[in-house]
């Protein structure tokens, strides 16, 4: 080989090695956006403890279309039953297969009762029920979650902006604040997702967490409908978790959506958000998405511009393999006749060495 063909080579190679680094940082970053929102993890977390497979799913409703208390207890019922029929089942008496949570936005003035003063503040308000802090695992800074199980339903979680506004301090679980002339006690204070996408979407208002029940109770008669209903559900065949998801729900199609969280960073899904002709920007239903939702929309945006990067940089990679896999068969024959040309010469090497041992032996 002369040295202008090794120079090509060695430039070939270094060319082919920058691309690979370049690739292999990208899928470092794409590793660390789907990462990013605990919030969309909720299916690996369960599938982590159980070793079972599991799908994460959720249903956006318009205000329009919101259900009620009674609907989300009839999905449950139904979801179990489609379980039972697909022999889905614990392996543990008494084991739970699956979990859901549900919950409802709306807006509250919650106010501080402050010897010296009070204090007022607007917060946007998310109402939840069943195992919602488990899909949604809120850091918290201070005190604990509350629970459907709790009985007089009457504690809150403020984050920490609505915590600072009204108290100056995080470490305030146990205080009260009053919310439309009745008193709640704050159970604990939470830290929103620190994430570009989840600062950009939570927006600047405070935000505080209630339990449905007890939304319901200081709301008398009005009822605030469920507008996000989440489970995490067994999937032991691949789509099993979405055809029962699809089943169970009882509202207008057109006033609802179905988002599948485990399969939102899938090169499938990620490929077709790359290159769907800018459709998905398109707001076509009356659906206004939670906060979480929409971070989780950006997130896979990103994921997708990131994919398709990624992966333009393993074209030089592959095409330099195509290339030398051309010049493999096309020359196969030249090849061929060389090795078994360097196999005749270290044969006839070994067998004269063999010779001059022998001989050496007998002498």
């Amino acid at each position: 080989m002369n040295a202008e063909k090794k120079r090509r080579l060695a430039v070939l190679g270094a060319v082919n090695c920058v691309f690979l680094i370049a690739f292999a940082v990208l899928a470092a970053v794409l590793c660390g956006i789907k990462s990013r929102l605990p919030s969309q993890l909720a299916a690996e977390r369960w599938s982590a403890d159980s070793g079972e497979r599991y799908s994460q799913l959720s249903v956006f409703y318009s205000q329009a279309s919101g259900i009620n208390i009674d609907t989300v207890y009839t999905m449950r019922v139904n979801i179990e039953k489609k379980l039972t029929e697909n022999s889905v089942s614990a392996k543990e008496p008494g084991a739970r297969v699956w979990y859901d949570g549900y919950s409802a936005l709306t807006s509250l003035t919650v106010t501080s009762p402050r010897e010296d003063y009070t204090i007022r503040a607007d917060a946007d308000v998310i109402a939840t029920g069943g195992d919602y802090f488990m899909i949604h695992p809120l850091k918290l800074l201070s005190g604990y979650y509350y629970s459907d199980d709790d009985l007089m339903q009457d504690r809150v979680l403020l984050d920490e902006s609505l915590a600072w506004q009204l108290f100056g301090s995080n470490d305030i679980a146990g205080m009260t604040v009053i919310i439309n002339g009745r008193r709640f006690y704050v159970a604990g204070v939470v830290e929103a997702d620190s994430d570009k996408a989840s600062r950009y979407v939570y927006g600047e208002k405070p935000h505080m967490y209630i339990s449905y029940e007890g939304l319901k109770n200081l709301n008398g008669e009005e009822t605030v409908p469920v507008t996000c209903y989440e489970a995490v559900i067994p999937d032991p065949v691949s789509g099993l978790a979405r055809s029962i998801m699809e089943g169970v729900i009882t509202a207008d199609k057109s006033g609802c959506k179905l988002t599948e969280n485990s399969d939102r960073y899938s090169l499938k899904n990620l490929f077709g958000i790359a290159f769907d002709g800018g459709k998905r920007s398109v707001i076509d239903t009356e659906i206004a998405y939670p906060f979480w939702e929409n971070a989780a929309r950006i997130n896979e945006d990103n994921a997708a511009t990131v994919l398709v990067w990624a992966s333009a940089m393993l074209i030089v990679p592959l095409l330099t393999v195509m290339y030398f896999v051309f010049l493999l068969i096309h020359k196969r024959k030249a090849i061929a006749h060389k090795a078994a040309e360097k196999i005749k010469s270290s044969a006839e090497k070994i067998k004269v060495r063999i010779a001059d041992r022998k001989l050496s032996a007998d002498k």
